[in-house]
Protein backbone atom coordinates (compact mmCIF):
# COMPACT_ATOMS: atom_id res chain seq x y z
CA UNK A 1 0.00 0.00 0.00
CA UNK A 2 1.00 3.34 -0.19
CA UNK A 3 1.48 3.72 3.68
CA UNK A 4 4.48 1.03 3.27
CA UNK A 5 5.93 2.53 0.38
CA UNK A 6 9.75 3.06 0.03
CA UNK A 7 9.10 6.06 -0.98
CA UNK A 8 7.18 7.45 1.79
CA UNK A 9 7.01 7.07 5.43
CA UNK A 10 4.59 7.31 8.46
CA UNK A 11 4.72 9.54 11.05
CA UNK A 12 3.29 8.63 14.45
CA UNK A 13 1.67 11.37 16.22
CA UNK A 14 -0.19 11.48 19.52
CA UNK A 15 -2.88 13.81 21.33
CA UNK A 16 -5.23 13.31 23.78
CA UNK A 17 -8.48 13.05 22.44
CA UNK A 18 -10.10 16.14 24.98
CA UNK A 19 -8.54 18.11 27.80
CA UNK A 20 -7.73 16.87 30.88
CA UNK A 21 -8.21 13.37 29.89
CA UNK A 22 -5.76 10.34 30.28
CA UNK A 23 -6.69 8.73 26.72
CA UNK A 24 -4.67 8.72 24.49
CA UNK A 25 -5.47 8.52 20.31
CA UNK A 26 -3.23 8.06 17.40
CA UNK A 27 -3.17 9.19 14.38
CA UNK A 28 -0.24 8.47 11.44
CA UNK A 29 0.54 11.06 8.71
CA UNK A 30 1.99 10.41 5.38
CA UNK A 31 4.65 12.23 3.67
CA UNK A 32 6.16 11.48 0.11
CA UNK A 33 9.94 11.02 0.67
CA UNK A 34 10.98 10.63 -2.91
CA UNK A 35 9.48 14.33 -3.32
CA UNK A 36 11.75 15.64 -0.62
CA UNK A 37 14.26 14.13 -2.23
CA UNK A 38 13.83 15.53 -5.48
CA UNK A 39 13.49 18.72 -3.96
CA UNK A 40 16.73 18.45 -1.75
CA UNK A 41 18.61 17.39 -4.93
CA UNK A 42 17.15 20.12 -7.60
CA UNK A 43 18.46 22.98 -4.45
CA UNK A 44 21.86 21.30 -4.22
CA UNK A 45 22.96 21.08 -7.26
CA UNK A 46 21.97 24.85 -7.77
CA UNK A 47 24.25 25.57 -5.30
CA UNK A 48 27.00 23.55 -6.39
CA UNK A 49 26.15 24.93 -10.17
CA UNK A 50 26.36 28.70 -8.17
CA UNK A 51 29.77 27.93 -6.42
CA UNK A 52 31.36 26.91 -10.14
CA UNK A 53 29.85 29.45 -12.40
CA UNK A 54 29.48 32.03 -9.99
CA UNK A 55 29.96 35.26 -12.26
CA UNK A 56 27.85 33.41 -14.85
CA UNK A 57 24.87 31.53 -13.97
CA UNK A 58 21.83 34.10 -14.15
CA UNK A 59 18.15 33.98 -13.37
CA UNK A 60 16.54 34.06 -16.56
CA UNK A 61 13.22 35.25 -17.04
CA UNK A 62 12.03 35.09 -20.20
CA UNK A 63 10.33 31.70 -20.33
CA UNK A 64 7.08 31.01 -18.73
CA UNK A 65 6.01 27.99 -16.79
CA UNK A 66 3.39 25.98 -18.63
CA UNK A 67 2.80 23.04 -20.93
CA UNK A 68 5.87 23.75 -23.18
CA UNK A 69 8.41 24.27 -19.75
CA UNK A 70 6.88 22.44 -16.61
CA UNK A 71 9.42 24.17 -14.94
CA UNK A 72 9.63 24.02 -10.70
CA UNK A 73 11.39 26.54 -8.60
CA UNK A 74 13.42 29.44 -10.72
CA UNK A 75 14.50 29.23 -14.57
CA UNK A 76 18.01 30.26 -15.35
CA UNK A 77 20.54 31.07 -18.16
CA UNK A 78 24.23 30.04 -18.69
CA UNK A 79 26.53 31.63 -21.15
CA UNK A 80 28.45 29.29 -23.56
CA UNK A 81 31.52 30.13 -24.95
CA UNK A 82 34.15 27.81 -26.82
CA UNK A 83 36.48 29.19 -24.41
CA UNK A 84 38.72 26.36 -22.64
CA UNK A 85 38.49 26.75 -18.71
CA UNK A 86 40.67 29.07 -17.30
CA UNK A 87 41.22 30.86 -20.74
CA UNK A 88 40.43 34.72 -20.01
CA UNK A 89 37.85 36.23 -22.14
CA UNK A 90 39.46 38.38 -24.69
CA UNK A 91 36.22 39.36 -26.22
CA UNK A 92 36.42 37.43 -29.41
CA UNK A 93 34.42 34.62 -29.23
CA UNK A 94 33.52 33.50 -32.80
CA UNK A 95 30.47 31.75 -31.29
CA UNK A 96 28.67 32.03 -28.66
CA UNK A 97 25.11 30.23 -27.60
CA UNK A 98 22.76 30.58 -23.79
CA UNK A 99 21.86 27.53 -21.99
CA UNK A 100 18.59 27.96 -20.54
CA UNK A 101 17.44 25.45 -18.09
CA UNK A 102 14.90 24.72 -15.19
CA UNK A 103 14.04 22.01 -13.04
CA UNK A 104 10.70 19.41 -13.80
CA UNK A 105 9.44 17.95 -10.42
CA UNK A 106 10.61 14.66 -10.69
CA UNK A 107 14.09 15.93 -12.07
CA UNK A 108 16.64 13.74 -11.95
CA UNK A 109 14.74 11.17 -12.99
CA UNK A 110 13.10 12.90 -15.86
CA UNK A 111 14.64 15.46 -17.85
CA UNK A 112 15.16 18.78 -17.18
CA UNK A 113 13.47 21.78 -18.92
CA UNK A 114 16.30 22.55 -21.41
CA UNK A 115 16.52 25.50 -23.84
CA UNK A 116 19.47 26.61 -26.30
CA UNK A 117 19.92 30.05 -27.71
CA UNK A 118 22.03 31.44 -30.22
CA UNK A 119 23.97 34.43 -29.50
CA UNK A 120 26.69 34.72 -32.41
CA UNK A 121 28.43 32.93 -34.91
CA UNK A 122 25.17 30.10 -35.00
CA UNK A 123 22.51 29.53 -37.95
CA UNK A 124 19.46 27.34 -36.40
CA UNK A 125 20.75 24.73 -37.92
CA UNK A 126 23.33 24.63 -35.41
CA UNK A 127 20.90 25.22 -32.64
CA UNK A 128 19.47 21.97 -33.85
CA UNK A 129 22.02 20.05 -34.23
CA UNK A 130 23.23 21.28 -30.37
CA UNK A 131 20.05 20.83 -28.96
CA UNK A 132 20.20 17.08 -30.33
CA UNK A 133 23.41 16.15 -28.80
CA UNK A 134 22.22 18.01 -25.46
CA UNK A 135 18.87 15.25 -25.70
CA UNK A 136 21.05 12.50 -25.94
CA UNK A 137 22.91 13.39 -23.06
CA UNK A 138 20.09 13.41 -20.86
CA UNK A 139 18.42 10.34 -21.92
CA UNK A 140 22.16 8.70 -20.77
CA UNK A 141 22.50 10.70 -17.50
CA UNK A 142 18.59 10.32 -16.05
CA UNK A 143 18.33 9.15 -12.36
CA UNK A 144 21.82 11.66 -12.19
CA UNK A 145 22.58 15.21 -11.50
CA UNK A 146 23.16 16.58 -15.18
CA UNK A 147 23.13 19.83 -15.47
CA UNK A 148 27.28 20.56 -15.29
CA UNK A 149 27.29 17.86 -17.89
CA UNK A 150 25.25 19.36 -20.49
CA UNK A 151 27.07 22.62 -19.75
CA UNK A 152 30.77 20.44 -20.39
CA UNK A 153 28.92 18.97 -23.57
CA UNK A 154 27.15 21.95 -25.01
CA UNK A 155 30.97 23.41 -24.54
CA UNK A 156 32.86 21.01 -26.42
CA UNK A 157 30.00 20.65 -29.29
CA UNK A 158 30.80 24.65 -30.22
CA UNK A 159 34.83 24.06 -29.91
CA UNK A 160 33.95 21.36 -32.45
CA UNK A 161 31.72 24.13 -34.65
CA UNK A 162 34.63 26.52 -34.21
CA UNK A 163 37.19 24.38 -35.16
CA UNK A 164 34.93 23.75 -38.21
CA UNK A 165 34.42 27.40 -39.04
CA UNK A 166 38.64 27.53 -38.76
CA UNK A 167 38.76 25.48 -42.13
CA UNK A 168 36.36 27.72 -44.00
CA UNK A 169 37.09 27.97 -47.69
CA UNK A 170 39.39 30.83 -48.47
CA UNK A 171 36.86 32.59 -50.28
CA UNK A 172 34.16 32.74 -47.98
CA UNK A 173 36.35 33.84 -45.54
CA UNK A 174 37.81 36.83 -47.95
CA UNK A 175 34.05 37.89 -48.68
CA UNK A 176 33.15 37.93 -45.05
CA UNK A 177 35.91 39.79 -44.62
CA UNK A 178 34.89 42.46 -46.59
CA UNK A 179 31.68 42.22 -45.31
CA UNK A 180 32.22 43.37 -41.77
CA UNK A 181 35.46 45.76 -43.07
CA UNK A 182 32.06 47.24 -44.84
CA UNK A 183 29.85 47.46 -42.20
CA UNK A 184 32.96 49.31 -39.92
CA UNK A 185 32.91 51.72 -42.77
CA UNK A 186 28.93 52.11 -42.61
CA UNK A 187 29.46 52.54 -38.95
CA UNK A 188 32.13 55.14 -39.30
CA UNK A 189 30.01 57.17 -41.40
CA UNK A 190 26.58 56.63 -39.31
CA UNK A 191 28.75 58.24 -36.12
CA UNK A 192 31.59 60.74 -37.84
CA UNK A 193 34.90 61.01 -36.92
CA UNK A 194 36.29 63.06 -34.68
CA UNK A 195 38.58 65.32 -36.00
CA UNK A 196 41.66 65.88 -33.94
CA UNK A 197 44.85 68.63 -34.62
CA UNK A 198 46.97 64.82 -35.14
CA UNK A 199 44.29 64.46 -37.92
CA UNK A 200 43.71 68.06 -39.21
CA UNK A 201 47.44 68.20 -39.82
CA UNK A 202 47.93 65.37 -42.17
CA UNK A 203 44.65 66.12 -43.91
CA UNK A 204 45.84 69.78 -44.51
CA UNK A 205 49.78 68.10 -45.53
CA UNK A 206 47.60 65.61 -47.98
CA UNK A 207 45.29 68.47 -49.29
CA UNK A 208 48.49 70.74 -49.75
CA UNK A 209 50.16 68.28 -51.43
CA UNK A 210 47.67 67.39 -54.18
CA UNK A 211 46.87 71.08 -54.70
CA UNK A 212 50.60 71.33 -55.01
CA UNK A 213 50.57 68.81 -57.70
CA UNK A 214 47.45 70.18 -60.05
CA UNK A 215 49.77 73.20 -59.68
CA UNK A 216 52.89 71.95 -61.02
CA UNK A 217 50.77 70.58 -63.71
CA UNK A 218 48.56 73.49 -64.71
CA UNK A 219 52.20 75.10 -64.86
CA UNK A 220 53.67 72.39 -67.44
CA UNK A 221 50.49 72.76 -69.48
CA UNK A 222 50.94 76.64 -70.20
CA UNK A 223 54.45 75.99 -70.61
CA UNK A 224 53.58 73.72 -73.56
CA UNK A 225 51.28 76.17 -74.74
CA UNK A 226 53.28 78.79 -74.62
CA UNK A 227 55.68 76.93 -76.73
CA UNK A 228 54.09 75.74 -79.63
CA UNK A 229 52.14 79.47 -79.76
CA UNK A 230 53.53 81.16 -83.28
CA UNK A 231 54.49 85.15 -82.64
CA UNK A 232 53.71 87.32 -84.47
CA UNK A 233 56.60 87.25 -87.08
CA UNK A 234 56.56 83.67 -87.62
CA UNK A 235 52.46 83.99 -87.86
CA UNK A 236 53.28 86.72 -90.78
CA UNK A 237 55.53 84.43 -92.52
CA UNK A 238 53.97 81.31 -92.28
CA UNK A 239 50.99 83.08 -94.02
CA UNK A 240 52.66 84.91 -96.72
CA UNK A 241 54.84 81.69 -97.00
CA UNK A 242 50.74 79.97 -97.99
CA UNK A 243 50.04 82.64 -99.86
CA UNK A 244 52.84 82.44 -102.45
CA UNK A 245 52.53 78.87 -102.36
CA UNK A 246 48.91 79.74 -103.80
CA UNK A 247 50.30 82.12 -106.30
CA UNK A 248 52.41 79.93 -107.61
CA UNK A 249 49.84 77.18 -108.24
CA UNK A 250 47.72 79.76 -110.06
CA UNK A 251 50.31 80.64 -112.41
CA UNK A 252 51.32 77.01 -113.39
CA UNK A 253 47.34 76.38 -114.11
CA UNK A 254 47.68 79.73 -116.36
CA UNK A 255 50.40 78.96 -118.37
CA UNK A 256 48.89 75.32 -119.06
CA UNK A 257 46.12 77.21 -120.34
CA UNK A 258 47.65 79.64 -122.38
CA UNK A 259 49.99 76.65 -124.15
CA UNK A 260 46.17 75.39 -124.65
CA UNK A 261 45.54 78.42 -126.16
CA UNK A 262 48.62 78.66 -128.66
CA UNK A 263 48.28 74.73 -129.76
CA UNK A 264 44.59 75.92 -131.37
CA UNK A 265 45.77 78.62 -132.59
CA UNK A 266 47.99 76.99 -134.81
CA UNK A 267 45.63 74.08 -135.79
CA UNK A 268 43.29 76.90 -136.84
Amino acid sequence: SALYSPARYCARVTNSDRPGCGLLSTHYTVVDTAAMDHASEQQMEIEALEAIFADELEEYQGISTGPDWPAVGKTYKLEITPREEGEEDDGDDPLEMELIFAHTAQYPEEAPCLRVLAVYGLSDSDVAACSAKLNQVVEENLGMAMVYTLVEAAKEWLRNRAEASAEVDPEEASKRAAAEEEAKRAAARAHGVTVTVERFMEWKAAFDAEMAAAKAKAEAGKDDDKNRRLSGKQWFMQDRAEASTEAGALSEDDEEDFELDEEEGEEL
